[in-house]
């Protein structure tokens, strides 16, 4: 695993950080990148890394990956989402950190470094690579920001080096993907038969088609995190009224021809909390039995969930989302290679992703039950990393025999 580290400007703190990761990368003959950006009350030393080293451990060791020889890496995209360590006095960064990671998103910098490490996970001579991207909270802000300009831009000339970006938690206002989705139904509409978005035809804007399983960026929020459903609406207004913020344009809808809402809805409200854009939701298909043929014993969902293509969009979990991987990080330490035993609590349930209504674009808002991801923190759990698995499987099918 690698670090790469921004001040609050957007500046690379040390060059040679890129050049280790750039390293790491080339010499790895089949890479599965995962580039983390941390999200607010993390950076270089927090618990995050943990987690994340955790993650890419256990993908690492699943029989399909290793059969495979598939290079697990991983590199830590940390800036100061942590300033402050007063206790009770934490949540006053909010306004600070937010504007922070604006700020590293709206630098050249941090598009330049995924650039640089998703097209050296691709450069020739690599018969398998794909690159994934991910954010969690304001670090779902910086992704989301910085990407959203290179995903216009990749169908009027070349596709993105990365492969696939998800965003957990996004604490982001909603003002870019509210532009970022109206510019992609200006160009797409769904074609049900081809199951792909195809082009409008617009005068100057033609495009290809971009299949249905390959959205440019997937945004997954869970259905009970109180601090984009709650604190975030708050911290916005408090800031708003202090800067005397009262007039607000009439913006479309994207999807809804003609009907257009206030801006304050998209600046007060996060992707995932915004229901003129949430489009997708991850519906219950109930209990079922245990898949066969898992060699695993740890969050064996996963490997169900990546050993065979999901063309139907549907995948399975299989633990209590109780916070027992929380056991694996102990005081920010992690022992790579250690085996977990099974938790013995296995509740084998499938789900499905749906959509929902509104704009109907290679762009992913998604609505996700507690079950899965819980809480602002949720997404190292087994079940949204089983969650994660059917994403990659969606995204990457297995070729035909």
């Amino acid at each position: 695993m690698a670090f790469i580290e921004f001040g609050d400007q957007g500046s690379p703190l040390d060059n040679y950080q890129r050049k280790a990761a750039l390293e790491m990368i080339h010499h790895a003959e089949r890479p599965l990148l995962f580039v983390y950006i941390h999200g607010w009350q993390n950076n270089a030393t927090s618990g995050d890394v943990c987690r994340f080293e955790h993650f890419l451990d256990r993908i690492s060791s699943f029989p399909d990956f290793k059969a495979r020889k598939i290079n697990v890496l991983g590199v830590y995209i940390g800036w100061r989402g942590r300033n402050l360590t007063v206790p009770g006095l934490t949540l006053l960064t909010f306004w600070s950190r937010k504007f922070a990671g604006e700020e590293i998103a709206a630098a050249n910098s941090c598009l330049s470094t995924l650039h640089e490490l998703a097209t050296a996970a691709r450069e020739p001579g690599k018969d398998y690579h794909h690159t994934v991207l991910l954010g969690h909270s304001f670090g779902a802000l910086v992704l989301g920001n910085t990407i959203s300009h290179s995903i216009i831009e990749a169908d009027r000339a070349h596709s993105s080096p990365w492969d696939m970006a998800v965003a957990f938690n996004s604490a982001a206002g909603s003002i870019n993907m509210r532009q970022l989705m109206q510019e992609l139904d200006y160009r797409y509409k769904y074609d049900a038969e081809r199951h792909a978005y195809v082009s409008r035809d617009n005068i100057g804007t033609h495009v290809g088609a971009v299949p249905e399983n390959r959205p440019a960026l997937v945004l997954l929020q869970s259905e009970n995190d109180a601090a984009t459903t709650t604190a975030f609406p708050i911290g916005t207004e408090v800031y708003n009224v202090a800067n005397l913020r009262y007039h607000w344009q009439k913006v479309p809808v994207p999807g809804q021809h003609g009907q257009r809402v206030s801006e304050r809805e998209f600046y007060t409200h996060t992707p995932g909390n915004n229901k003129y854009l949430l489009n997708y939701q991850v519906v219950s298909l109930g209990e079922t039995t245990t898949p066969p043929e898992l060699r695993t014993s740890e969050n064996r969902a996963f490997e169900a969930n990546v050993m065979r293509n999901r063309p139907d969009f549907t995948f399975y979990t299989s633990e209590h989302n109780d916070g027992h991987e929380e056991e694996f990080c102990r005081n920010g330490e992690y022992a790579p290679g250690t085996v977990h035993p099974p938790t013995g609590k296995e509740i084998w349930r499938r789900w499905k992703f749906e959509y929902t209504g509104n704009a109907r674009v290679p762009c992913w808002i998604v609505r996700v039950p507690k079950d899965i991801i819980s809480g602002h923190g949720g997404l190292w759990s087994d079940n949204s990393v089983a969650m994660l698995g059917a994403l990659l499987r969606i995204e990457f099918p297995l070729p035909k025999d």
